[in-house]
C-alpha cells in the first residue's frame, strides 16, 4: 500500500482519504492518474477492514451466549410490558438488517416458547 500504511481502522481510513482527495484531485492540482490509485487502494482497505471485523462462525459462540443472554433479559421486560409479538414481526419485515431481522425473529420465537410454558 502506498497511500494507506498502516492504517488500522474505518476511522483513520476515511480521515486519511479525505487528506489524500484534497492533495490528490485533479481539479486541486493533482494527477488524474494518482488519485485514481488511491481510491483503488482505499476500496481494496475497506474490504480487507470489514473481513477483519466479520467474525467467523464457529468463533463467536462466547459473544452468541453473551447476545442470547441480553435478548432473554429484554424478551423479560417486553412481556412485561406487554409487547406484542405482532409488532416485532412488523420491525421484522421493515427492517433492512439481517443481523436486525435474525434478532428480533429469535426474539419472537423466544416470546412464543414463554408463553406456551
Amino acid at each position: 500500500m502506498n497511500y494507506f500504511q498502516n492504517t488500522t481502522d474505518l476511522e483513520q481510513a476515511k480521515q486519511r482519504y479525505r487528506t489524500l482527495a484534497k492533495e490528490l484531485h485533479p481539479d486541486k492540482g493533482g494527477s488524474a492518474l494518482r488519485f485514481q490509485q488511491m481510491q483503488e487502494e482505499y476500496k481494496t482497505l475497506l474490504l480487507d477492514l470489514q473481513r477483519e471485523q466479520a467474525v467467523p462462525t464457529g468463533q463467536n459462540s462466547f459473544q452468541q451466549s453473551d447476545i442470547m443472554a441480553e435478548l432473554g433479559k429484554l424478551a423479560k421486560v417486553l412481556i412485561q410490558k406487554q409487547v406484542p409479538q405482532q409488532y416485532l414481526q412488523e420491525k421484522i419485515k421493515k427492517s433492512q438488517s439481517p443481523l436486525e431481522k435474525s434478532l428480533f425473529s429469535k426474539l419472537v420465537d423466544f416470546l412464543n416458547e414463554l408463553e406456551i410454558k
